[in-house]
Formats: structure tokens, sequence, C-alpha cells
């Protein structure tokens, strides 16, 4: 039987995983299955959408976008028992999981690792590196990795680019690092890449929590940055889809000292926050 090569894309909360997924779409991608924490947060225009199913739609270009239900494992083979299984799978891994642990499930019968795709945010990067409680995630991903891309290149200043590839390849000296804005898929292929070693983190405990935040009236915009300004030192990681009072919505996204507010068309989420400590 032919197994069904699958796409590991991997980095710390914010590193531009979604982003990179809605470029690959926006370039053609075909007859690929996208796995993902929620495909809510993916762009996909509705007039792409030719059926949706529960937690899969499907698109008119012949991919499918299915969300993580119950397992990562269930998912799977959910995806390879479909009438006409995918070329290629992606799969997102969440902001603070470690990717090797992810491909491990590519030994399932059928499945076959392409590689591992780790973003890292370039302004961002060594700032994580030195956190005490992000540092240990920020390591295992980047040391998973089959090719490191460097992400928000454009916007961070070269020396902060220079820093961030000197750190990842201390980290990972087997892996290619490149710029993701210069990087498409198809170059993950690797020569029969081996699956990372995963060793569960057993030292201690995940430092993360997450909760939803709803407002219980829709915010100004004012209101909303004033809110995120409030959060505790400790939160590392702020998304979602807010209802704002003049009855637009906006996409938030705010990682580190990044902020960015949105319009979107997306449906209403909440905030999903996630801190450490």
């Amino acid at each position: 039987m032919t197994r069904i090569p699958v796409f590991v894309i991997g980095g710390y909360l914010g590193a531009g995983k979604t982003t990179f997924i809605n470029d690959c779409l926006d370039r053609g991608l075909r007859n690929t299955a996208i796995i993902v924490n929620d495909f809510g947060e993916i762009n996909i225009d509705a007039s792409v959408i030719s059926a949706r199913h529960g937690d899969t739609l499907e698109l008119s270009n012949g991919c499918v976008c299915c969300s993580i239900g119950t397992s990562l494992a269930d998912t799977l083979f959910a995806v390879l028992d479909r009438p006409v299984p995918p070329e290629t799978i992606i799969i997102e891994a969440s902001g603070v999981a470690d990717p090797g642990a992810v491909a491990a499930y590519t030994h399932l019968q059928g499945l076959v690792l392409a590689g591992i795709l780790v973003l890292v945010d370039a302004v961002e990067a060594t700032r994580t590196a030195r956190d005490p409680l992000l540092r240990t995630t920020f390591e295992r991903q980047v040391k998973s990795a089959h090719v490191i891309a460097l992400t928000k290149t454009d916007i961070a200043p070269a020396e902060a680019v220079d820093r961030a590839g000197a750190l990842v390849a201390s980290l990972n000296g087997s892996a290619t690092v490149v710029s993701a804005a210069a990087f498409a898929l198809g170059e993950l292929v690797v020569d029969a890449p081996s699956t990372p070693a995963f060793e569960p983190a057993t030292d201690s405990p995940s430092p993360f929590a997450s909760h939803v935040h709803r407002f219980g009236a829709p915010p100004s915009t004012a209101e909303l940055r004033d809110f995120l300004a409030s959060l505790p030192r400790g939160t590392v990681r702020a998304k979602g889809v807010v209802e704002t009072r003049d009855d637009s919505r906006v996409l938030v996204q705010m990682t580190g000292t990044h902020v960015a507010i949105t319009p979107t068309t997306l449906a209403p989420t909440g905030l999903v926050i996630i801190t450490a400590g």
C-alpha cells in the first residue's frame, strides 16, 4: 500500500503557522488534508468550501481541512478512511506542543513522515529562549526540526534576524535554516527523514494553562486594547475573534510584545488566553 507523506508544522505561539498554511492554500495547494487545532483560524473564502461535515471542511480544490477532535490519532484514522485518500497530509502542531511527539503518529500504518518544519519568530526568538518558563518548550520544538523557517524577517531588525538564525543553529546544527518568506512546502521533503527521538517531558508538569474570556458587552477597540494591556505578566498568548461595539468583528492576536487587531468576517470565538507560570 502506498503510504501518504505527512508534513508536521510546528513552532511557538505566534510564530506564523496559520499564516504559512494560508499561504500554501493561496499558492494552489491540492489534494491535501490539513489537520489543525481549529480550522476556524484559517482564512478560507466561503467560495472555495464545497461542503461541511462536522469537524471537516471540504474545499473545491480537492483539499480537506479537519479540526482535531477527540484525538489526533482518531482524526488521522478518519482521513485514512476517506473514500478518496489525500495525496499529502499537513498537521499543524499546537504552539506549545513538541512537533517530535506529533511526528510519532506518522508510524500509523499508511503514513510516512515527509519532514518537520518549525517556524521561529525572528522578532521574539531571543526573548522566548531566555524566558525560564518558555525556554524548554522552545528548545524542544527547535531540536525536533528538519527545517527551521524564520518568520517576520520583514519587520525584524537585521541584527535580530542574525541572532535568531545563530540561536536556532546552535540548538539544532543538523537542520536547514531558511526564511519562511522564500520557502515552499514542497522543499520540506527530505531524503527518508527519521522521526526524531521523542522523550516525554517528565521533569515537570506543563507550565501552560488556558481559558476563554468572553466580554459581557461588546467592547470598543480602545477598551479591547486596554483589556489586553491589563493581562497578567505571565500571559504569553491571546487570540480569538471578538465582536466590537460598532457591530464589526476583529481578529485579535497577541504574542509577547506584539499585538495585532484586524477586521475579519469569522464568527466570534471569545479570546483564548494562554498563561505560563
